[in-house]
């Protein structure tokens, strides 16, 4: 066995074997990323402005800012699949995310926290959320809603675990302390990325040898015959020489530039491409501003306690749960998944309009177990939205440039709604975050009539 086939992809097989293997890591290392960014989202909100000593528009700002660069970020995590491969993306977040949160125990001020935290650590969980979900795509075909929307309850258990997992600990530890804690549970994503391992066919080598001479074969042949092995070893090598010459590095890197900016123009010219783009940024107002904005709310509102309002966003987490759980069981059935992404969304901006006027704790949660399922309708439901409309070799593409509107949004939107919860009313900054999510339903209805009027034409 020579070392070049020691190293060489091994052959796997979709949608059983080693693609369950990277199905349950993918699940880990949501927990670890995603899960946790939104569980301690509303918990840092309020600890920032008190370690910080700032009000609520400049305590929720590295919040804001963390999930615009995690999304905002989605294309340079895409190029980093196309070019490296899903391990290099997801080791490389994997350690930008332990750095990011372990660096913030040494923050003093507000930047150094905008710097650390929402910037570093906010670019590798976009690393990670790709390479995590684009992995999936490599090893599934007929069960990938179903992969998809069990990698997905890994984030759903980080929501349900983390927010009283960190409230405890910043009031135990402190902000600092607590930090360098939260930091050691991200290196399960170092831990998982080194798994990560892309399925190669029986035909790769051959396509990418389409012009293998056949003294190769005959090499080979010999060599399981037990003929001199020393002749096989001379033609191995003069066949590589001729292949290196054939195809040089440089060639096979500008064909893949060129097949980059293609990919991303044929996107671009589709006007379905740019109603799902600026769904993405609307919706993404209505979710990163109501998990950073909405604990800050209710203890300042509501009369409930710091404990009381992370254990709604526990509920929450348990809402996507349930709802990921249904999606995992309908898998199989056929069914027009543009109408279930369109009604979670819609039902996700009606109720954070409805919880701005939450007055007791039980209604409070009510509101968030069933934003919780909605929300996890629309998060599951995603990757088979945007499979649908483009290819598989454009996914990983139109998956980078949805997260880029969605950070453009995060970024933008959700600092707008903390400034309005300042100057005109915390209830004014939450209503403002549920209309985002309303209008980004207009913005993908033209989708949902196209396909509403196919399913008619084929059923005539």
């Amino acid at each position: 066995m020579t070392v070049l086939q020691i190293f060489k992809k091994p052959q796997r097989s979709k949608d059983k074997g080693y693609a369950w293997v990277i199905l349950f890591f993918s699940f880990l290392s949501h927990f670890a990323h995603v899960g946790f960014s939104y569980g301690i989202a509303g918990n840092l909100t309020i600890a920032h402005q008190q370690f910080f000593n700032v009000n609520l528009q400049k305590g929720s700002l590295p919040g804001a800012v963390y999930f615009g660069c995690l999304l905002m970020l989605g294309p340079l995590a895409s190029v980093m699949i196309k070019k490296f491969g899903c391990r290099v993306t997801q080791l490389t977040g994997g350690t930008c995310i332990l750095l990011g949160v372990a660096l913030s125990l040494r923050s003093r001020q507000l930047w150094h926290a905008v710097i650390l935290y929402s910037v570093f650590a906010g670019l590798g969980v976009s690393f990670c959320f790709n390479a995590s979900s684009v992995i999936l795509t490599f090893h599934f075909e007929r069960y990938k809603y179903i992969a998809f929307s069990l990698a997905m309850l890994g984030n759903y258990l980080g929501i349900v675990l983390w927010p009283l997992m960190s409230q405890y600990l910043l009031n135990e530890f402190g902000y600092s302390y607590a930090m360098g804690i939260m930091s050691t549970f991200t290196l399960i994503n170092i831990l998982t990325g080194i798994l990560y391992v892309e399925p190669s066919s029986d035909n790769d080598s051959e396509k990418e040898n389409p012009d293998k001479p056949k003294e190769l074969e005959l090499s080979q042949a010999g060599s399981e015959t037990g003929a001199d092995n020393r002749a096989v070893e001379l033609s191995e090598e003069e066949v590589k020489v001729e292949v290196k010459l054939s195809k040089p590095v440089e060639e096979t890197r500008e064909i893949q530039e060129t097949k980059l900016r293609q990919e991303f123009i044929e996107l671009l010219k589709l006007p379905k491409v740019w109603m799902f783009l600026i769904c993405g940024m609307f919706w993404c107002a209505t979710d990163a501003g109501f998990f950073v904005l909405i604990n800050d709310y209710i203890v300042y509102n509501a009369g409930l306690t710091e404990y009381e309002a992370a254990f709604g966003i526990t509920l929450l987490g348990i809402g996507n749960i349930v709802a990921c759980v249904c999606l995992v069981v309908t898998g199989s059935l056929k069914f027009n998944r543009f109408i279930l992404y369109f009604c979670s969304i819609g039902l996700t901006g009606i109720l954070t309009v409805i919880t701005a006027f939450t007055s007791n704790k039980t209604m409070y949660y009510i509101l968030t177990t069933l934003w919780g399922m909605a929300n996890g309708v629309a998060v599951a439901s995603i990757l088979g939205f945007a499979s649908d409309l483009c290819t598989a070799e454009q996914l990983p593409m139109l998956f980078g440039m949805e997260c880029f509107f969605e950070g453009i949004g995060g970024i933008a939107l959700v600092p707008l709604s903390a400034y309005i919860s300042q100057t005109a009313g915390e209830k004014f900054g939450i209503i403002f975050i549920g209309c985002c999510g309303i209008v980004a339903t207009f913005a993908i209805f033209p989708i949902i009539v196209k396909s509403v009027k196919k399913q008619q034409e084929l059923h005539i």
